[in-house]
């Protein structure tokens, strides 16, 4: 009897964990990383684990995955029904890793912490983080924490590190307990064992660097179709591409339906001769994303 009683009071216990194990799952969810763009050679480590496997555009990045870049290669990455709208870029012969990205059904607030471990990466919180969420990227000497923003963090050799702030805040925190809030158009450098950060301007032409190199700080638009310089036959063309699935996207000036999945078509009407067919995708803080297409207007085969 009492080998029995001490049996259901360890079942009833077991029970009790499993039900806590099973109510946290539910409510704490992982987010998924989409993978809008890659140029150059891409490769990922699922999980931090195993042999790389190459990354593609339109695959996935999950927590724990570790992503690296070769020469003259990038990543574009965003997070999927992210309330902020993120978007990372991933520079050249970089290490990334994914190590936390959840939400909590409950409260809704969200949790991403990145890892640079070498390279650089751009990032755009396109809106300012609620209640207790959170957003962090680490490298091996500083922890940049966001609400809301648009900056880069690099990590050179040594683990020296540099923040640089395009649009908004950024608390970093270094080594040794070093610590600087950031504002627009500022950066800071930090190496292992400094005891203080230092905030310096950037320059204007670091600003026109940072801005050519990020090509971030609008929202994501691909243009499929038409391509520069197309011969179109009849009075029209087909307008195809892809775009966050939250901003509004204009062709010529009008509005062109985006489904869940960002994914847009439209038809511009045509003008004999040379044509400019104007794409832009502009999110709700006013920012834009601009590709021009030329295209000529032939007539039709067998016509006039």
């Amino acid at each position: 009897m009492r080998m029995t009683a001490t049996a259901l009071i360890f079942l009833f216990g077991l029970l009790a964990i499993i039900a806590g194990y099973l109510s946290h799952s539910l409510v704490i969810l992982q987010r998924v990383v989409y993978v809008d763009r890659v140029v150059g050679r891409a490769e990922v480590f699922v999980h931090g684990r195993g042999a790389p496997v190459p990354l593609q555009a339109g695959k996935l990045v999950r927590e724990g995955d570790v992503v690296r870049t070769g020469p003259d290669s990038s990543v574009e990455l965003r997070w999927l029904k992210w309330a902020g709208g993120m978007r990372t870029k991933i520079g050249p012969q970089t290490r990334f890793r994914v190590k936390r990205a959840v939400v909590n059904r409950s409260t809704k607030d969200e949790e991403s912490r990145l890892r640079v471990d070498i390279g650089k990466v751009w990032v755009r919180l396109r809106k300012a983080l609620r209640g207790r969420s959170k957003f962090e990227v680490e490298t091996p000497t500083v922890v940049a924490a966001v609400r809301g923003t648009v900056f880069s963090v690099s990590v050179g050799p040594g683990g020296v590190s540099e923040v640089e702030v395009y649009e908004g805040r950024v608390a970093v925190e270094g080594p040794r307990g070093a610590a600087a809030t950031l504002g627009r158009g500022s950066q800071t450098t930090a190496g292992k064992g400094q005891r203080t950060l230092q905030i310096h301007p950037m320059t204007p032409d670091d600003l026109a660097q940072w801005t050519a190199e990020s090509c971030i700080i609008g929202p994501f638009l691909e243009v499929s179709a038409p391509a520069e310089g197309e011969a179109v036959e009849g009075d029209s063309v087909s307008v195809v591409g892809r775009a966050e699935p939250e901003v509004r996207v204009l062709v010529n000036d009008q509005q062109a339906k985006v489904s869940t999945t960002g994914e847009f078509s439209a038809e511009a009407r045509l003008e004999p001769e040379a044509n400019t067919v104007t794409v832009t995708a502009r999110d709700d803080a006013g920012r834009e994303t601009t590709i021009i297409r030329g295209v000529s207007r032939v007539p039709a085969a067998g016509g006039s």
